[in-house]
């Protein structure tokens, strides 16, 4: 068995957080790009030749680590799509029987493919398939699978309009799978994926493999806002490293983790769950709070708040901000004053925004979104961001705008 992992194609709903010719794999999330976690998964479980198929030279960058240990192999996606990204593999599947597929922009626990991989052997079907348990808001964003009483799948409907429409019970791919290799003559007679699978499931017997742990797929902005939130929940303790810098009047509140060359100025208060990135400086009197990842390279300045956002690297915060519920993109610049405001209306519900319900005497928070601030920005002081609002990349906002849309 070999094992595949898909990281090409064009960044579509994540665009505006990707430059141009960049891949979306290599977006930072707790320090690491997202194809770290794929395959960092796949290392923990399996140790055979992982090949990566990639459409932009960055993400091969990202999997240095894995190149120079000699277990990767990168191939050019040569076709486009889905099945054409594991066609571009076949060469290299010739003398196999079976091979382990994972799409690349996932984010989940390695035990995920331990328990694909343990069903497999124990079972022994022709194929096997991750499923996760189906959230109805977002069926029509992923591939559902119906299963059968003894735990196989019947069939594979993608993206289905309603989820009425299928037969119950349904669970949602997750992105991993063991096929044998003659599914490759289906993919070449331009069937899909989902249709491929379906009729191996008529000919043969595709166990479903049920996964309720850390999964997030980073298909949309907000996904990443998720996995940043799944991801912190699991910090314990304080961990800083020996070269980051903190100031003795600096308050944490656990969990936190203070990275490499990072520097926390006087009267800061950081309290966790919250990762600060290599090199990243910290304003003082600022307050860094629960569910922000601030990754490599950022900067805040004094007296700014940050609560429940995820800055990509070389991006600069000015001083007496307030930056919540939001996503920025790389090398964006925010000047002083600058406030995003959060609290949804009613009517408003951006795609896969999951709504964490906490309850208190107030009764259930809303939904909150700030704003989504593409790469190569720069925000003007003193403006004011609408809740929900996105900012392409590479736009200039005067100084005390009001953005609405």
């Amino acid at each position: 068995m070999k094992a595949v992992v898909l990281a090409g194609g064009e960044p579509s709903r994540l665009s505006m957080l990707v430059p141009r010719g960049r891949s979306k794999h290599t977006l930072r999330v707790l320090g690491k790009p997202v194809i770290y976690y794929p395959l960092n998964a796949i290392v923990r479980n399996y140790s055979g030749e992982i090949i990566l198929v990639y459409s932009y030279s960055d993400v091969v960058r990202d999997a240095k680590a894995y190149l120079e240990a000699g277990i990767l192999r990168p191939i050019k996606q040569s076709i486009p799509g889905i099945e054409g990204a594991i066609l571009s593999a076949s060469n290299e599947l010739g003398d196999t029987d079976y091979f382990l597929l994972v799409f690349g922009d996932l984010i989940f626990d390695p035990d995920a493919i331990y328990n694909l991989l343990d069903t497999f052997y124990r079972v022994n079907p022709d194929a096997a398939v991750l499923t996760i348990p189906l959230e109805e808001r977002f069926a029509s964003t992923y591939g559902i699978a119906t299963v059968d009483l003894n735990g196989f799948v019947k069939k594979v409907v993608e993206k289905p309009p309603s989820i009425e429409l299928v037969e119950k019970p349904v669970y949602t791919l997750g992105g991993a799978y063991i096929l044998p290799t003659t599914i490759l003559d289906y993919l070449e007679k331009n069937n899909s994926l989902p249709d491929a699978i379906s009729k191996l499931a008529t000919t043969g017997k595709v166990a479903c493999v049920y996964w309720s742990g850390l999964w997030v797929d980073i298909g949309y902005p907000v996904d990443l806002l998720e996995a940043s939130r799944l991801l912190l929940s699991r910090l314990g303790g304080v961990k800083m490293s020996s070269k980051a810098v903190v100031e003795d009047n600096v308050v944490l509140k656990p969990p936190v983790y203070i990275d490499e060359g990072a520097y926390i100025d006087h009267y800061t208060v950081i309290k966790g769950p919250v990762y600060i990135g290599r090199e990243s400086f910290i304003g003082a009197h600022s307050f860094i709070r629960h569910y922000s990842s601030l990754e490599d390279h950022v900067r805040i300045g004094a007296y700014t708040e940050i609560k429940n956002s995820i800055l990509q690297p070389y991006t600069l915060v000015d001083s007496h901000c307030f930056i919540g519920d939001s996503i920025i993109g790389e090398n964006t610049s925010i000047g002083d004053h600058v406030v995003t405001l959060n609290i949804l209306p009613e009517n408003q519900k951006p795609p896969r925004l999951r709504q964490h319900l906490v309850q208190s005497i107030k009764g259930r928070q809303p939904l909150k979104l700030g704003s989504i601030i593409g790469y190569n920005t720069i925000v003007g002081a003193g403006t004011i961001l609408y809740p929900g609002t996105t900012i392409k990349p590479n736009t200039r906002i005067n100084p005390g705008s009001k953005i609405t849309t």
